[in-house]
């Protein structure tokens, strides 16, 4: 028994050494800096869906009313100048309702009602047709707005522009630091990017136009960032 824990000791401390001697390997000596960028942008795609639905004593009743609905929203779409590409519908969802407090036992297995639902999604490139048809929506008796993501076109030259920043300040922080300390920084030995503001979906909560179709929107600006890690040798 000792002899196998002292084995099993042995394992654990090679290991530990492995993987200090592999982290001194992977991680060169010098000034470590961290640099952070980012740009704000003008978002030029918003993307949102509605949820039209009707309840009756049958599929075809509330699919009727749903249908009816529906064109009625694409008809105003239309009409403002939404392009019909920029519309997407899916097919119609049937869900039966149950009578939970029905007393017969029969009833219980039988729908009192089913609804019949339909979600139409509106990739706009215009924000200006956002309250229209949000306000139509409402007027409707819509079941379901989503909240509106915000996006834009340009991700990837955005991107950029952030990680150019986000290098300049790393530099910076380095050479601050070696002003500070007396040292002379050499060349950048190892450059780490880490993406975590890298271009996204951005989600906006459209809850308050749900409330009031006086209400009017505002995309505002949105950030997109970058984060890089610098290593530079020091010059003795």
């Amino acid at each position: 028994m000792i002899k196998r824990n002292a084995i099993a000791f042995m394992v654990v401390l090679f290991a530990i050494i492995g993987q200090t001697v592999n982290a001194q390997e992977i991680t060169p000596p010098g000034v470590e800096v961290i640099g952070k960028g980012a740009v704000l942008i003008d978002p030029d795609i918003f993307t949102f869906s509605i949820t039209l639905a009707d309840r009756a004593m049958t599929a075809e009743q509330a699919k009727t009313v749903v249908d009816e609905k529906t064109q009625e929203l694409l008809d105003l779409a239309k009409t403002i100048g939404v392009a019909q590409h920029a519309i997407e519908t899916t097919q119609m969802s049937i869900r039966p309702i149950f009578d939970n407090h029905s007393q017969s036992t029969q009833d219980l297995y039988q729908p009192s009602l089913i609804e019949v639902s339909r979600q139409v999604t509106f990739i706009l490139t215009n924000f200006k047709h956002y309250d229209p048809i949000l306000d139509q929506a409402i007027r409707l008796g819509v079941k379901h707005i989503s909240p509106l993501q915000y996006q834009t076109s340009k991700a990837d030259e955005y991107y950029r522009q952030a990680l150019n920043v986000a290098i300049k300040d790393a530099k910076a922080k380095a050479q601050q630091i070696a002003s500070k300390l007396n040292m002379k920084l050499g060349v950048v030995t190892h450059m780490s990017e880490f993406p975590h503001g890298a271009p996204r979906v951005l989600m906006a909560d459209s809850s308050e136009g749900a409330k009031s179709i006086s209400f009017r929107s505002n995309p505002g600006k949105r950030e997109i960032s970058a984060q890089v890690t610098l290593i530079y040798s020091i010059i003795h």
